[in-house]
């Protein structure tokens, strides 16, 4: 007798599912031109669409509800309000994630900066998985290979961003005009991957809820 192969009746793991299957989407609909992609916003618009649409058929009972919101406003991270790009869940099961985005290009350059706010973004997904999401995922594009190379001096030393860094919970800070003043503290512990199709580089990185 087969297994049973129907989707997870735990709500943590059905968010989780849609979020990677529509990730892969996402990328392969950019990749193939489906989607034209040149700023964060339309990043933001097709991946919310995406993530919607597939969220909506893991609704199985009929009072499932799979909702999804661009630019939620949560206060008081570090003093400020943060808008976070996209949240997600199924409210009834009480399963919620919050997404951040970047997209960065190499004509854009400023790549320091990219860095820095990459980590900025990781912070607060930190920070709102320890009051109200279960989980957070950052995801970032770029066919800047400053990105994926590993630096040797610089702000890429302590902001590392590479393919194959690992970064440690910890303070991080470098005097970097424009952002001299940024100071992140990560609770957890990543090594970031990064996956290259066609001229672009995509990273996923998980976060998960801080634990009671």
């Amino acid at each position: 007798m087969k297994s049973p192969d129907a989707l997870s009746r735990d709500y943590n793991n059905r968010l989780g599912e849609i979020l990677d299957i529509s990730w892969k989407i996402l990328k392969s609909r950019f990749v193939d031109g489906r989607h034209i992609i040149t700023t964060e916003a339309p990043f933001q618009h097709y991946f919310a669409n995406i993530i919607s649409t597939i969220g909506e058929a893991y609704c199985t009972q009929r009072n499932d509800i799979f909702l999804v919101d661009l630019e939620t406003k949560i206060e008081g991270l570090k003093g400020k309000s943060k808008y976070l790009d996209i949240t997600c869940g199924f409210p009834r099961q009480n399963r919620s994630c919050a997404i951040e985005l970047k997209f960065k290009t190499k004509r854009q350059g400023a790549q320091d900066f990219g860095r820095i706010d990459a980590f900025v973004d990781i912070e607060a997904l930190e920070l709102v998985c320890e009051r109200s999401f279960d989980i957070g995922r950052f995801y970032m594009i770029t066919d800047s290979t400053a990105y994926i190379k590993q630096s040797k001096k610089g702000v890429g030393t302590v902001f590392r961003l590479h393919d194959g860094a690992i970064i440690e919970p910890g303070v991080y800070q470098y005097p970097s005009k424009g952002r001299e003043h940024v100071n992140v503290t990560l609770r957890d512990s990543y090594v970031l991957e990064w996956e290259k199709i066609g001229d672009w580089y995509f990273l996923q990185v998980n976060i998960e809820k801080a634990e009671a």
